[in-house]
């Protein structure tokens, strides 16, 4: 079994870190560097035999340790990888790294075993749950293996989301995570890839060392970020009971994916194209001639030179006026062009993101697009997705309505649409303690009529009123001001601002709530959620003094407003705890009801989760008892002091599962 030691000179290195390991029997690699550079040297055991694989499984066995293991593969699309290598660190010693080559394509010197072989001998010990495992993403690994014909068990800890939970403004790559920590970081994987088509045309004795400190990091973060753990009870139960249940659900949902309609799509863009061609005319004969709509430049002269609007709605940049989404929102009401441009970049963004993008995105082997769901990219604790990314598709305007038309079950089966209702306005309910939304909710009246007949000081309420409570609901959780408030429901200034003083008057408790968010974060550095979620905040605290430490209550927050661009980062600390709640809970909800189906045996499947809303595939000989099965699931998931409310739809499509599908659950 050959041994290959290495080190590499990136990134800075901790002096005390150096003496402690050096103190500790770790070996450095000594070069002509300073100190200040200089990386653990690593040794990396490659397996070549059958009898050296038969050991090391041995070793495995054997092992009480936590264990860091980590895949090497072709392509990061897990759907297309194939399985070049598998890492392991099996203990603190640096010479406990071992590395079993099983796909690479240029050999030299260095043998490989067969992988078909190497799985086998290796599954029992992957599958079995008492033999304690570490990865960085683990989703990711579980895929390959899954891919494989192996279902990983025994992931007590990853190091991506441990670090996520507790530093969830940072970046949570290893690499990341080791410079943070520890003063250093090894070769990238674009380096070690240089000009190779992929992974498994770098050299074995290369790809051994790289490999090897992945697994190396991934154990010596998981001993780090553990012992943080220890000490923080809120952030080790939204880890254990949250996140890290979550992944091998996000895992399966990746790899089963969702069918999509190509020829409806191709149909769908021929007549979005033709759209856009008749919203350019009337755009152009605005204006008076043609120009490129999709230039900035062009268009900031069209509306601020030619068209003469207000230019203190806008503002210069390098190449003109600025006629952001922003801008354009501002300017709405003063010219008929303005609603043409935004259709038009909406309806743009539309063909290209989504309508002429998802069929590209179909893979050929499943025929279903496999949607990246990201569990550590959000500071809120939302999931993200990319490739497509489906928290981005809007629902207002019709076509983009249609797209989700695209989307569909297999043959035989139908797609069930779960959505929250107005989840977060009951959070809000529940931690303000408002009891005049808590007794609303709890006699499932109508918010927004409440709400209306309150601003208009009357009980009977036009649809257009509704509209307007409505509005200001979910406005005053994102700090919605009067402006904005009077843009969005035609109402004039001065009827907005004693709308929302009446507002202010009859919920005190919601903005006294609000306000001490903005406090807290201003206070101790951090909001957090119903479970203990934290979401944290640097300001500047230039002009506000020593506010670390301070008591909350002793904050002028008037002159923290004034800080200029502290205003957003205070909106958004007031709307944390509400956000970061909904997220866990729909988060919560996935897991259990993962686990109702592995216990009932029902053939669902988790497609998507985009917002408060849950996507899955449902056999259609069990649509009712499925039905039943994902509502009260959801709704009783958690106990808040306001019920729960899940609306279930039904459809051939998920454009079709928005109307409602009524079902009555005996409890």
């Amino acid at each position: 079994m050959p041994t290959f030691k290495a080190t590499f000179n990136k990134g800075g290195f901790n002096k005390n870190q150096v003496k402690n390991d050096l103190e500790n029997g770790k070996n450095y690699e000594q070069n002509n560097d300073s100190d200040e550079n200089k990386i653990p040297q690593i040794e990396v055991n490659i397996i070549e035999t059958f009898a050296e694989l038969n050991n090391f499984v041995k070793k495995l066995e054997d092992t009480k340790n936590l264990i860091a293991i980590d895949t090497e593969t072709s392509s990061l699309n897990p759907i297309e990888a194939q399985l070049v290598g598998i890492g392991f660190c099996l203990g603190d010693k640096l010479d406990d790294l071992y590395y079993v080559p099983t796909g690479h394509q240029t050999t030299n010197s260095t043998k490989q075993l067969n992988l078909e072989d190497v799985l086998s001998v290796l599954k029992s010990w992957l599958e079995n749950s008492q033999k304690k495992k570490t990865l960085q993403n683990c989703k990711f690994d579980r895929q390959i293996f899954y891919n494989h014909g192996i279902d990983l068990k025994g992931v007590v800890f990853d190091t991506l989301l441990a670090d996520y939970v507790l530093n969830n403004q940072e970046k949570h790559g290893l690499s990341e995570i080791s410079l943070r920590e520890f003063g250093y970081k090894p070769k990238s994987f674009k380096e070690t890839i240089g000009k190779l088509k992929n992974f498994s045309f770098v050299d074995i004795k290369e790809a051994s060392i790289y490999c090897g400190y992945d697994v190396f990091l991934t154990r010596k973060i998981s001993e780090l970020l553990l012992n943080k753990l220890e000490t923080n009870n809120k952030l080790s139960k939204v880890l254990y009971d949250i996140e890290l249940p979550l992944e091998p659900v996000l895992s399966q949902m990746e790899n089963s994916g969702i069918r999509i309609d190509i020829p409806y799509l191709n149909q769908l863009s021929d007549e979005l194209k033709d759209s856009l061609f008749d919203i350019e005319k009337k755009v152009f004969d605005l204006a008076g001639k043609n120009f490129n709509l999709a230039s900035p430049k062009q268009l900031g002269e069209i509306l601020f030179e030619e068209l003469d609007l207000d230019k203190k709605k806008s503002r210069k940049t390098k190449t003109g006026w600025s006629t952001d989404a922003a801008v354009l929102d501002k300017l709405s009401d003063e010219h008929k062009i303005i609603p043409l441009l935004i259709e038009h970049r909406t309806f743009s963004k539309l063909l290209s993101t989504y309508i002429d993008a998802l069929p590209l995105l179909v893979n050929p082997k499943t025929g279903r697009v496999h949607t990246n769901f990201n569990q550590a990219a959000t500071t809120t604790g939302r999931l993200s997705s990319s490739n497509p990314n489906l928290q981005n598709i809007p629902v207002r305007t019709e076509f983009s309505k249609r797209i989700r038309k695209a989307f569909l079950p297999e043959e035989g089966f139908k797609l069930l649409s779960a959505d929250y209702s107005q989840i977060e306005l009951r959070i809000l309910a529940h931690l303000a303690k408002e009891n005049i939304l808590i007794n609303a909710f709890n006699n499932n009246d109508d918010i927004h009529s409440l709400t209306a007949q309150l601003i208009f000081d009357k009980k009977e309420i036009s649809s257009n009123e509704r509209r307007v409570g409505k509005t200001i609901n979910f406005g005053v959780i994102y700090g919605m001001g009067v402006k904005k408030f009077a843009r969005s429901t035609g109402v004039n200034i001065n009827e907005a601002k004693e709308f929302l003083i009446k507002y202010k008057e009859r919920y005190s408790k919601i903005f006294k709530f609000l306000e001490l968010q903005e406090r807290l974060a201003l206070s101790r550095g951090y909001v957090e959620t119903i479970f203990g979620r934290k979401r944290e905040f640097k300001f500047d605290r230039n002009g506000l003094g020593r506010l670390k430490g301070t008591d909350p209550y002793e904050i002028d927050l008037k002159t923290a407003r004034k800080a200029g661009m502290e205003a957003q980062s205070l909106r958004a600390a007031a709307n944390a705890p509400i956000q970061g709640s909904s997220a866990d809970i729909i988060k919560i909800a996935m897991i259990k009801l993962q686990e109702k189906i592995n216990d009932t045996g029902i053939p669902l499947k988790l497609l998507l989760q985009v917002h408060d809303e849950l996507v899955l595939e449902v056999p259609k000989d069990v649509v009712d008892i499925s039905a039943e099965l994902v509502k009260s699931t959801m709704q009783d998931c958690v106990k808040l002091s306001v019920p729960l409310l899940v609306d279930v739809g039904i459809g051939d499509n998920w454009m079709d599962t928005n109307k409602s599908y009524e079902i009555l659950l005996i409890r």
